[in-house]
């Protein structure tokens, strides 16, 4: 199984990767995953902020609309 990743050296013994080159390898797709992770939260921040501008909207539509004295049936208030 791991033959196949190591290719064999001039000697026919098969090659692991050195310390470093693995500790480079995952401090790559720890940074790949960090990063990911950051536009995650960015669109979540973005999603929330946007729902709460959605519902700023329509509380103050329902303001004017209740300030202007229609009451909940549709009929203008005494």
């Amino acid at each position: 199984m791991f033959a196949s990743l190591f290719p064999a050296g001039p000697a026919g013994l098969g090659r692991h990767p050195s310390r470093r080159r693995r500790s480079r390898a995952a401090a790559s797709r720890l940074d790949q995953a960090r990063h990911g992770f950051e536009r995650s939260l960015t669109v979540l921040r973005r999603a929330a902020l946007d729902h709460i501008d959605s519902q700023d909207l329509a509380s103050l539509t329902l303001r004017r609309f209740l300030d202007h004295g229609l009451g909940a049936a549709g009929r203008p208030t005494p």
